[in-house]
């Protein structure tokens, strides 16, 4: 069985007009055991919610946060504080994690310190509630892993990591897991090819970012969550080992983080 940790159903479906039946039947036929709905704006978190809870008996989980090129003022944060209280009474098995959160100096779609302020509101959110952070970090490595220090320790998941070697260990020692979306896979990704075997075993994760970061050898098309097998077998190869211990580690992984969810 794959695990898709990380991926958009409501981004693929507004770029590629899938149904959602449809989604879900080709999860199934690719073996896909989980996959994680991530929010990424207040304004998604009730379809993130509806989609996982029509769908919770074919694996799916959701994610609940803010992404730091989304609008993160007073009001968001406090909407994104008041439907977390209400799906922790509720429905807290469809919840896998906070997120994502973090910081993006690429895109720079929101300021440095609205982006700082939204980064910490959920780091306190995902401690105070036991849950794990998705963590998405672009040319802000530095900063995002000062503060995440700041607040250790920190439950969480360094989602589609960019990071040198360096960086890997820093995440590491504070506790954090680590996963590779479908850039790895990309011939020129020197550094992500280094970091990736640095990784322990039982801290990585894998995961499409769909419809985002399409893997070879299907680079060009939008990414799908079936579309982590390829990611699967690249790390295989990459790390030298059978494609069945890589995804039963990878499951192990993935459902300690869920156990721990409800401890």
């Amino acid at each position: 069985m794959f695990i898709d940790s990380h991926t958009h159903f409501d981004i693929i479906q507004k770029k590629t007009h899938s149904q959602e039946d449809n989604q879900i039947k080709t999860l199934s036929e690719n073996k896909i055991k989980h996959a994680v709905q991530v929010s990424i704006s207040a304004d998604g978190l009730n379809w993130s919610y509806k989609f996982a809870s029509h769908f919770k008996d074919d694996g799916i989980l959701f994610s609940a946060g803010i992404h730091p090129s989304s609008t993160a003022r007073e009001q968001e944060l406090m909407f994104l504080d008041n439907f977390l209280s209400k799906v922790l009474k509720t429905d807290k098995n469809l919840l896998f994690g906070i997120g994502e959160c973090g910081l993006d100096y690429y895109r720079m779609k929101q300021k440095k310190e609205m982006q700082i302020k939204s980064f910490q509101h959920q780091i306190l959110l995902a401690k105070n509630h036991n849950l794990p952070l998705i963590i998405h970090i672009r040319d802000a490595m530095e900063d995002a892993l000062k503060i995440i220090k700041r607040y250790s320790p920190v439950r969480g998941i360094m989602h589609c990591f960019s990071g040198n070697k360096k960086s890997a260990k820093e995440a590491l020692d504070l506790g954090l897991y680590i996963s590779y979306a479908g850039n790895l896979t990309y011939k020129k990704a020197f550094k992500l090819h280094e970091s990736s075997l640095y990784v322990p075993l039982k801290r990585l994760l894998l995961e499409t970012d769909a419809p985002f970061l399409t893997p070879e050898p299907l680079r060009g098309k939008k990414n799908r969550p079936e579309y982590v097998i390829h990611t699967y077998n690249f790390m295989a190869k990459h790390r030298k080992m059978q494609l069945q211990q890589l995804k039963e580690q990878i499951y192990e992984n993935f459902t300690t983080i869920l156990t721990k969810n409800q401890d």
